[in-house]
């Protein structure tokens, strides 16, 4: 028989095979070709159940493949376990069929049953003419290197040792035989049919093998994908302005199948298909970090940790709205400006006035980001202009422009004459004049809030209609005087009363307002 590295079992069965062809040598007696036939149908039994297993380790790996179809390795695993039962299947048909040949050659088996005895067991002449002088013996033997050859493939070098296979179709040394004239030449068939059944179980053991490796491959200790992912990760925040430099790291990622467990600081971060799904309310403003650890175990037990860090930028809401014909300033206010630059705090931001000398630009210490604007009349307009210092890159460290805003100069608008509540001119029910007793100047419907002006002075004149002496006083402070209330108190219907070159005091200065007061009184 073959010789080379088998395994135990394969060196018993040889070793039945020696024992009976020696006893052929002297006489096949009925009795050894029934013991033939017996091995034969043991050989058959074993198949089944060695197909049985095959089957279902086949099986094992199609399911895993099915619910893990991203993992590229399991992917592999799967197509060599498909071409491993391909390659067998095709190796044991080849010898069944051939098995088949011989046996219907010598009529059949008896009572045409499959696993009956075989019409013919002692010939020795039909299959030796098959096989040897017709060639296909050798035929046999190239299918069976071939097979051999094709499912060693598919074992990685480092575990070809681990399979021992008896298909197996060396000669003894110093033999001048070929292989099939060993096997075949002076041998009854019905030890030949056992041959060809141990020859198909030795291929269907030989696929067992190599499918339970490549299933071991499946849970070996690696660390094996699911998907690919490209990410970008971002070196200088998420937000970036306009000319300032941007920098990221490219790569392609993958998600493993072991289960993963993730901390950002002390808090479990949830993970969806080896993806930690990390979420948290930004607050304040500036650059937010954070830093945290992946930890894994390996299929050999082995606890593996892999540090992270992280960070983002956090701005306030931002929706630029303006009316580009309503950018104005006052004199003889502090007007609130707001500025802010996207990606960077408040304490960032450097912000300057143009021309300098139009006034002064200082901080609110109330709130971050805002700034007083006081103006003098130097200037018709202004611009204010906002800058910040360079983060990351080769220019780090510079002051940046990032924006700027124009501005118009105006004069506080002038306020409305008032006597009391009254701020129309016209006709005025007489009752209604003489509970007034204040002069005002309130400005109606202007942008800024508890702005006042204060008459300090003003003309009081009575014109009655029906003759007699004009009452004309001049006004100091807002409060009417007695002789102006008691003239009023005796105004007579179609009288007139005028309160002209009103004077007042606002933030901005004193001023005349240009319009008087006239009442027709009713």
């Amino acid at each position: 028989m073959a010789g080379g590295n088998i395994s135990p079992r394969q060196k018993m069965i040889n070793m039945m095979y020696l024992v009976l062809t020696a006893m052929l040598a002297l006489n096949v007696s009925a009795e050894i070709l029934k013991a033939f036939h017996k091995v034969e149908v043991s050989m058959n039994k074993a198949g089944v159940n060695v197909n049985e297993k095959n089957v279902m380790t086949l099986k094992s790996i199609e399911s895993y493949h099915s619910k893990n179809a991203g993992d590229v390795i399991g992917t592999d695993i799967y197509n060599k376990s498909i071409q491993c039962k391909k390659i067998a299947d095709e190796g044991v048909k080849y010898v069944s069929d051939l098995k088949n040949v011989l046996i219907e050659q010598a009529d059949g088996r008896k009572e045409k049953d499959p696993n009956g005895e075989l019409e013919k067991p002692d010939n020795i002449e039909l299959h030796a003419n098959y096989l040897i002088i017709q060639g296909n013996g050798a035929k046999l033997k190239q299918k069976i290197d071939e097979t051999k050859s094709k499912l060693m493939a598919l074992v990685p070098a480092k575990d070809k040792a681990i399979v021992k296979s008896d298909l197996n179709t060396e000669v003894e040394k110093g033999s001048s035989q070929s292989w099939e004239s060993e096997e075949f030449e002076h041998t009854p068939l019905a030890a030949v049919v056992a041959l060809l059944s141990k020859t198909e179980n030795d291929i269907k053991n030989t696929e067992s093998q190599i499918l339970d490796l490549l299933k071991a491959g499946l849970t070996d200790d690696v660390v094996i994908v699911n998907n690919f992912n490209a990410k970008v990760i971002p070196n200088n925040g998420t937000y970036i302005t306009t000319g300032s430099e941007y920098s990221a790291d490219i790569f392609l990622a993958a998600s493993t199948r072991q289960e993963a467990d993730i901390k950002v600081g002390s808090m479990n971060i949830p993970v969806e298909d080896g993806v930690g799904k990390y979420k948290i309310t930004a607050s304040g403003e500036g650059e937010k970090k954070y830093e945290g650890v992946i930890t894994t175990k390996r299929s050999n037990g082995e606890i593996l940790t892999y540090p992270f860090s992280g960070s983002y930028t956090s701005i306030k809401p931002i929706a630029v709205i303006s009316a580009t014909k309503m950018n104005v300033v006052y004199i003889g206010l502090e007007n609130p400006i707001s500025v802010s630059v996207p990606g960077y705090a408040a304490e960032e931001v450097q912000v300057s006035l143009s021309p300098a000398s139009a006034g002064s630009l200082k901080p609110d210490k109330g709130v971050k980001g805002n700034y007083l604007l006081t103006l003098n009349r130097s200037a018709s307009e202004l611009t204010i202009v906002a800058s910040v210092k360079q983060k990351g890159g080769s220019g780090a460290g510079t002051v940046k422009k990032m924006g700027e805003q124009k501005y118009r100069v105006r004069m506080i608008p002038d306020p409305i004459p008032a006597l009391g509540i009254i701020d129309v001119s016209g006709g005025v029910p007489s009752a209604l004049l003489k509970a007034q007793s204040v002069v005002r100047a309130p400005l109606k419907n202007f942008a800024f809030e508890g702005v006042n002006y204060i008459p300090y002075e003003y003309t009081f004149i009575l014109v009655p209609k029906k003759g007699g002496n004009t009452v004309y006083e001049q006004g100091k402070g807002q409060q009417l005087s007695p002789s102006m209330q008691g003239a009023m108190s005796r105004a007579q219907k179609g009288d007139k009363i005028i309160i002209s070159q009103i004077k007042v005091k606002g933030p901005d200065g004193n001023r005349q307002l240009p319009s008087p007061l006239v009442f027709d009184v009713q």
